[in-house]
């Protein structure tokens, strides 16, 4: 992976591929591939490519972002979905070195989901057992700094499995993030889930649509106060992604006819961002909000959207660990819950060869 970067031919080999069998799409079985893995792209509203620091589970949203500052770091995180369904996922970073004239930054991660375990029935609806259902993803990557900016790409492999029945894909992410020479500003892209299945589900041969997503962001933190601010353009590749319901009643107008809503232009392009921030109130605790208008708009019930969209954290920063924490309303009612940790391995071998 670390020569393909510096040489090409490899990763260029299976991008290309990638795009041919690639598809268009907007929603997929295996949307386990677009879902935030750890507590603060959860907390800033789900998605972001532009962050850049030592917080080493970062890297599933733009393989870029991978950086020295994250060398020797694990990363560990654990979300309790809703109808038990329980997420895992874990990240690590380091730094390689070919004969001093070239370094890359490494990282592998594994994303795991399990369904829990379902009643299997017949037509007539007599028991016959239960199945299970889990997904996961497994990648490595590695990102290379040119000046100012970092390019990046990661190779995953992606499994699906309910009630027996397997289905895989070979997949890629690629990232590029820029980063102001003297100002904390930072921008991002990454172009997610570029593959093909390897097998399928159904018997008549068709395939699962793979979840591709083009997203762009941007970072910055104020001057003169301890906030900084992320905003996230997504699924760039899809011009409408407004869901209007056809059953939907319509409201009368001041002449009492029905009328139905109609798709707006500026609704279209609130449904692509996801904004997020970051209240740096001191070096060990931090604050974060969020908001997804998308997930707002989309998950709302008939009695109201409560908080669903909106999204909160909070972070412990020490010297060997940071731990962070965050909820994500998903139902008026209802939310999900995020704790991640990261280990900065460093620290504690220094205090076992110190004993």
């Amino acid at each position: 992976m670390m020569f393909s970067l510096r040489k090409t031919p490899a990763i260029l080999i299976f991008i290309l591929f990638s795009w041919h069998a690639a598809g268009q799409n907007f929603g997929s079985s295996m949307d386990l591939l677009l879902k935030e893995t750890n507590a603060r792209t959860a907390a800033l509203g789900g998605v972001n490519v532009s962050l850049m620091d030592d917080d080493v589970q970062m890297v599933n949203g733009n393989p870029a972002l991978a950086n020295g500052k994250m060398s020797n770091i694990l990363g560990l995180s654990y979300n309790p979905s809703l109808a038990g369904i329980r997420q895992y996922n874990t990240a690590y970073a380091d730094t390689v070195s070919f004969g001093g004239k070239f370094n890359a930054n490494v990282f592998g991660s594994l994303q795991f989901v399990d369904f829990g375990s379902f009643r299997m029935t017949d037509p007539a609806g007599l028991a016959m057992g239960d199945f299970s259902a889990s997904q996961y993803c497994a990648s490595i990557g590695s990102s290379h700094k040119k000046g100012n900016f970092r390019l990046g790409a990661a190779l995953k492999f992606a499994s699906m499995q309910i009630a027996g029945l397997n289905a895989s894909a070979l997949l890629s992410d690629l990232g590029v993030v820029y980063r102001h020479p003297t100002k904390e500003l930072s921008y991002g892209m990454s172009i997610r889930n570029l593959g093909f299945q390897l097998n399928k589900f159904y018997s008549d041969g068709r395939s699962i649509r793979m979840p591709l997503n083009l997203q762009a962001g941007f970072s910055y933190r104020l001057s003169h106060m301890p906030l900084r601010i992320s905003a996230t353009a997504f699924y760039l590749q899809e011009t409408d992604i407004q869901y209007l319901d056809p059953n939907a009643p319509g409201k009368l107008d001041l002449n009492g006819q029905l009328v139905k809503e109609e798709k707006k232009f500026t609704e279209q392009i609130a449904r692509h961002l996801c904004m997020g921030g970051e209240f740096l109130l001191s070096k060990a605790f931090h604050l974060r909000v969020g908001y997804n208008h998308l997930r707002r708009k989309e998950l709302k019930s008939e009695t109201g959207a409560g908080l669903t969209g909106y999204s909160l954290g909070l972070v412990i920063n020490t010297k060997p660990l940071n731990l962070a924490y965050s909820w994500s309303g998903w139902q008026r009612s209802q939310g999900l819950h995020f704790l991640s940790l990261n280990l900065r391995l460093s620290n504690f071998y220094r205090k076992v060869s110190s004993i």
